[in-house]
Parts: C-alpha cells; structure tokens; sequence
C-alpha cells in the first residue's frame, strides 16, 4: 500500500489541500512570483474570491447555461436508457445478440469527446449545407406551415451540443444500468411475474427499488458529467466563449485561469464552489429519488425509542 498512499497524497491530496488554501488567499498573477497571502491577514475577509465570483456576470451565465443543457441531455438519456436497458434484458422478450447491442451502445464512450464533437459537427454541418436539406426545409415549411425561425434552435450549437453529449454519455450509463438490473435477484422478477405483474410494474415496483445502490452511484456520475461538461462545448463553440452563450462552469473555471493572469486564488474558490454542487445536487437527487423512506423511518423510530429508554434509566 505504501506506493499507493505515496502517490496518492503527492499528486492528489497535497493539490486538493492547496486548492482549499488558495481560495482564501490573495495571488498575484504572471507566474505567481510572490507567495500566497491569506485574506485576512491583509485586512481582506475570508469570503473575497467567493464574493468575486458570485457578483460576476460571467459565473451567472456559466450556471444558467450549464443547469439548462444538463437538463436538457440529462432527462431524455435517463429516460431512454432505462427504456432500452428494461427491453434488452427483460427475460419475456428474450432478445437476441445483447452482448453485440452492448458493445455497440457503449463504444461511443471509449472516443474521446472533443473527437466526437469535431466529426459529427463536421459531418452535421455537412447535412444542413447541402441541397437536400434545404429542399427538405422548404417543403416542411411550405406544406406544414414551419418556418424558418422554427429550425433556428436545431442548427445552434446549443442543440448540437446537448444531441452529442447524450450521444457521448449514454453508452456508460446504459452499462451501469444493465449492471442494476441483471444484479436483481432472478426470484423476485419470477415471483412479479406469478402474481400478473405487467412489464412496467415489475420494472417500477420491483426494478427501481432493487438497484438504490446502482442508482446512487449513476446519480452521481450523472451529476458529475452534467456539471463539469467541457469538451463538447468547448469544442462546438470556443473554449472562452466571450459572448457567454453556451458558457459552462468548467469553461467558466478555466477562463479564471488563463483570462484572469493565472488567478490561482479565483480558480480555486470556484472549484470549490463546483464541489458544493456536485455535494448538493447529488445530494437532492438522493434525498428526493432514491432514499428508502421506510427505511429511514424505521430507523428514526428505532433512535427514538432508545432515546426514550435512555430517559427512562436516568429516571429510574
């Protein structure tokens, strides 16, 4: 274990801890020639980078534009590897080649997203510049009455980049999920199936409840994904992105850097506050979605009666 733990809190602990550090502090920029300052012992209250950071424009159109494409890929990935998941291993339907269908689902991931942003981009600019998609476009907006403000969000790059990344995550989570659900113990599912349960009750019912360790931990990489999304964007619209239209909190951290005179101070109060995200999101996820409420009651009512019996022996 000694390489492990050596490596460990050289290359990770240690930039962590002076991470935290240096929100606090004030560091001159160009190459941080002078040593770090703490805030207060310059008269400066503790808070300055993080206050800073939330009276910035730029973080605020950084957190909007992040939340609305998180949600955006988000929901229909979910919904849709679920689906696909449910189909492919429900033991009624029996469908064949799985492996292949997993391998083909999950590749994707195994290409480095800025690849993937280059080519389909090039290869979707390529479709809406050529003749077919304009005499397309015409006839939708002739016979049905679209125009041509109507296509305008589906050649933005708001929308190229929501359609990558669901394209660029969907492949892992739907391994994750076929992990969940192939780890549901066989009985139960023939036990549902026994008393007339339907496809979707035996998936709600007995399904979801089963896989609260598995979803967890998709939760957590989903959050982790939607909030620190960088590449496709970067990549579809510009790493700095100066007009802040599909500015992202990670593309918003890395301007703090390079644009702010190498702002270590700034940089490492916002990925601070990238931390308390990922903590708080993941942590309304859970509480809301995937906490077992009877078993929390349970447990509350158990830390109850032994408080009541600890009074009842200090009484006596």
């Amino acid at each position: 274990m000694i390489p492990f733990a050596a490596a460990f809190m050289i290359f990770h602990f240690y930039p962590l801890a002076n991470t935290v550090y240096y929100a606090f502090c004030y560091i001159k920029g160009q190459g941080r020639t002078d040593p770090p300052q703490f805030l207060p012992s310059i008269g400066e209250p503790w808070y300055k980078n993080f206050m800073e950071i939330f009276q910035s424009t730029s973080f605020h159109d950084a957190f909007r534009n992040t939340m609305i494409m998180w949600v955006a890929y988000a929901v229909p990935e979910l919904i849709f590897t679920f689906w696909l998941a449910a189909v492919i291993t429900d033991r009624r339907l029996n469908i064949k080649g799985r492996l292949l269908y997993k391998t083909a689902f999950f590749f994707p991931k195994l290409v480095d997203g800025t690849n993937i942003g280059s080519v389909l981009t090039g290869h979707f600019m390529s479709t809406v510049g050529s003749t077919m998609f304009f005499v397309v476009a015409a006839s939708a907006m002739n016979g049905f009455g679209f125009t041509a403000d109507d296509f305008k969000f589906f050649l933005s790059d708001r929308f190229f980049i929501i359609l990558l990344s669901i394209y660029s995550h969907f492949g892992i989570t739907f391994i994750y999920v076929i992990a969940g659900i192939t780890g549901v113990p066989v009985e139960v599912m023939e036990a549902a199936e026994i008393d007339g349960a339907t496809r979707t009750q035996t998936f709600l019912r007995v399904t979801l409840p089963c896989m609260r360790p598995i979803l967890f931990f998709i939760t957590v990489i989903t959050v982790v994904d939607g909030v620190g999304m960088y590449d496709i964007p970067s990549i579809i619209s510009s790493p700095y992105d100066l007009f802040r239209t599909n500015l992202t909190l990670m593309m918003y951290l890395q301007n703090q850097f390079f644009m702010g005179s190498f702002a270590y101070d700034r940089t490492s109060a916002a990925s601070l506050i990238m931390l308390a995200l990922y903590a708080f999101f993941a942590g309304v996820i859970y509480f809301i979605f995937i906490r077992d409420r009877e078993e929390a009651r349970y447990r509350r009512r158990i830390r109850k009666e032994r408080m009541e019996e600890r009074k009842r022996l200090k009484a006596a």
